[in-house]
This record gives structure tokens, sequence and C-alpha cells, in this order.
């Protein structure tokens, strides 16, 4: 925009990048401001170059960004989350007007794009993690093409739904090694319903890539994998990752410790009975119990079930991963 310069920075300033302090306080002051569970921003690590900066006409440094790309490869477990070509963002807004920085922040990354020889054809993506309550992005985010894809949430320690009993002829307990047939066929129906919001991508050995991430869960000592059957038919499961399992969401919320909740699954006629949130009453009470200070979890922002859902049971978004296909749709 008018006043702003964009530049690509190949290399870090000797000793560190002190000129970037400056924006990093300003983008925590907003941070912690907007919502007391993100984490305070930190400034880029030396080999996170090269760097994308705009600076005002003082020649502050107001924005900057660190492009990533992901290629996942043909059987690769990846591949089933997301399409193959995926180009991130990763910004720090900062300064007086952090919706103008970040729209120049966007509009350099684009040109970057536009230069790339690979990677930018019909199965890419172009992403950005964003604070679901730093509204500020949110108007520059929609100018550029990209649309809310999905929502990191979290709940704190002993907060949500009070647990509720099962229904009647139902029973939940942990799942162990003899249930993995049932567990994969819940998991593979979940796969099957997620495809509808452009989340999930079935490929020829999904099932058996599920079946053995699955097996692995199931022969730990405690598998975290709650299972609700009905008369000894599976018909739901909560599968939880424990703290020393989930420390890959360190950097996404400032509580601990953390846990994270990879799926939860009601079989299609059991929907609305009550035994997804008996699952998840069971699941916060070990949690509880264990001293977890916060879970966490995803959703696609587009299904219509989960969001509602989450919402109840006591979670609330922290992030919004907005996304545009291909890439190059970019604004």
């Amino acid at each position: 925009m008018s006043g702003y310069v964009a530049r690509v920075r190949h290399d870090e300033s000797p000793g560190g990048d002190v000129g970037l302090d400056p924006l990093v306080q300003s983008a925590a002051q907003r941070w912690a401001a907007a919502d007391p569970l993100l984490p305070e921003p930190v400034s880029f690590a030396p080999g996170s170059y090269p760097l994308l900066t705009v600076s005002d006409e003082d020649g502050r440094t107001v924005a900057a960004g660190t492009m990533h790309y992901t290629w996942y490869q043909p059987g690769e477990v990846g591949r089933i989350w997301g399409v193959p070509d995926q180009h991130w963002l990763t910004p720090i807004v900062g300064g007086p007007d952090p919706g103008r920085a970040l729209d120049s922040l966007l509009t350099s990354w684009r040109d970057q794009l536009e230069d790339l020889p690979t990677g930018t054809g019909s199965e890419s993506a172009a992403l950005v993690s964003w604070p679901a309550r730093d509204v500020c992005g949110i108007i520059p985010l929609q100018r550029h093409g990209l649309q809310p894809y999905t929502v990191l949430a979290a709940r704190q320690r002993r907060r949500g739904v009070p647990p509720s009993l099962p229904p009647r002829d139902v029973t939940i307990r942990l799942a162990d090694r003899s249930d993995l047939t049932q567990v994969v066929g819940l998991l593979m129906e979940e796969h099957r319903y997620e495809q509808h919001f452009g989340g999930v991508f079935l490929q020829p050995d999904t099932a058996e890539q599920t079946r053995e991430v699955a097996a692995r869960a199931l022969n730990r000592s405690r598998s975290w994998i709650w299972l609700a059957e009905r008369r000894g038919r599976a018909v739901g499961l909560l599968w939880v990752s424990p703290p020393e399992r989930s420390r890959w969401a360190k950097p996404l919320v400032n509580a601990r410790p953390i846990a994270h909740i990879g799926y939860g699954v009601v079989s299609a006629d059991e929907r609305g009975n009550g035994i997804g949130t008996a699952l998840v009453g069971q699941a916060h009470q070990a949690l509880d119990s264990h001293g977890v200070g916060v879970s966490v979890l995803n959703y696609a922002a587009m299904n219509p079930l989960s969001g509602p859902f989450w919402h109840r049971m006591g979670y609330r978004p922290v992030w919004t991963t907005w996304e545009v296909r291909p890439a190059l749709a970019l604004r």
C-alpha cells in the first residue's frame, strides 16, 4: 500500500536481529489484549530466513513473515489432510495500523509465489494461521482471497459441561489392541465425512495407514482412546494424546500441560443421543485428574456439527487457519 515498503531479506543481522524486537513487542501487546491464551510471539530464528518485511514511512518494520513450503509425496500420511503442495506464511504484525501492515505483507507474499518455478499448480494452497480474536486481520485476509479453513480450539482445566452418563445400553471404556478393527472403522467413517469440507483427501492406502497409526496407539499400556459401545457394537470414540505426545502444541497456547484431542467420532446413526457428550466427559475427568492445564483440538471451519458441539463442551477458538486454493489464487 502507499507509503509502505516491502522487501525480502536473506540473511540475519550479526548477533541476532534486534531490529525486529519493537515489532515483536508490538504484536505481543496486541495478542495479550486480544486473548490471554495466546503465547507470546517470538522473533524469527536464524534458519527461518528468507524473511518478508514491511516498513512504514519512517523505516520502522511493521510486519514480517517467513515462507515455508511443504510437499507430501504419494503414500505419505500427510496427504490425507490437505493438498500435496502447501505454502505457509508465518506472520508477525505490529505498529499502529496492523491491518494495513498485514495487507502489504500478503501482497508481497503473492509476488513471491508468482516467482516460484514449481509447487503452485492445481493441487496447491496458500495458508496462514492467525489468532482468532485478533480481528484486525480478518478483512485483509478476506481481501486477498483467503477463507477460514480450520480452527484450533482450546478448553482450560475444569471448564466446560459437567460429566454426563451415556445413554442406556451404552458403555464407555478405554480401547485396547483387540478393538483395532472397530476403531479403524469409526476413523474411516470420520474421514469420509470430513471429505465434504475439503480437509481430508482419501488415498488408496488411507485405510492401511489409519490401521498402522491406530495399532501403535492401542499397543500402549494406556491407549487414551475411549470407546463407546452399544451392546458390543462400537458407536463412538474419542482419541486423546496426553502431554508427553502433545509437545508440538506448546507454541500455540500459553497454558501447561497440554493435551490434544485428535479424533471425536460418533457413528451417523447414533448422533444426537448424548454419546459424544458422555465420551468427552470421561476424557475431561481423566485430563483434569492428571493436571492437564489445557486441551486443544482442530475442526473444519465449515463443519456444521463440530463447531457447535465443541463449543458446548467448553472449547473456544484460539487460532484460525486461512487458506486459498490453488496458491496463485491469492490476490
